[in-house]
């Protein structure tokens, strides 16, 4: 037996993105000729600042805890007729309250900050 023999691979099997079709289909006349296709590099858009997430939308973040604070998070829960979730979010929101009375910066107390706080950490 003779093994088969496969297409070298070259440039023309490449393809640029949105341009692939299956190789039984015949090529389109301006995707033929990629020298003619101008390249363009990357550039990505340059922003002042990060864009901040929607104020409605929650974030997630996960927190690790031993067996028995899990169990005395849930026994309060029942008591307070609430949730682990909720309980967490107000004991947070507690703790960056008091931290911004601290560092007496206005971007720890959820408003914007106008101030470098960077100098004060």
């Amino acid at each position: 037996m003779s093994s088969p023999r496969f297409a070298p691979i070259t440039s023309g099997l490449l393809a640029r993105k949105g341009e692939a079709r299956p190789w039984n289909q015949a090529a389109k006349p301006e995707a033929e000729n990629v020298s003619s296709i101008p390249w363009r590099p990357y550039t990505p858009q340059a922003a002042d600042e990060p864009p901040l997430p929607p104020a409605g939308k929650d974030r997630t973040c996960s927190i690790r805890m031993s067996t028995r604070d899990f169990e005395r998070l849930g026994i309060l829960a029942v008591k307070k007729n609430s949730t682990r979730q909720q309980l967490l979010k107000d004991a947070l929101a507690e703790f960056l309250a008091a931290k911004a009375l601290d560092y007496g910066c206005a971007c720890l107390s959820g408003s914007a900050c106008n101030q470098d706080c960077g100098s004060q950490a």
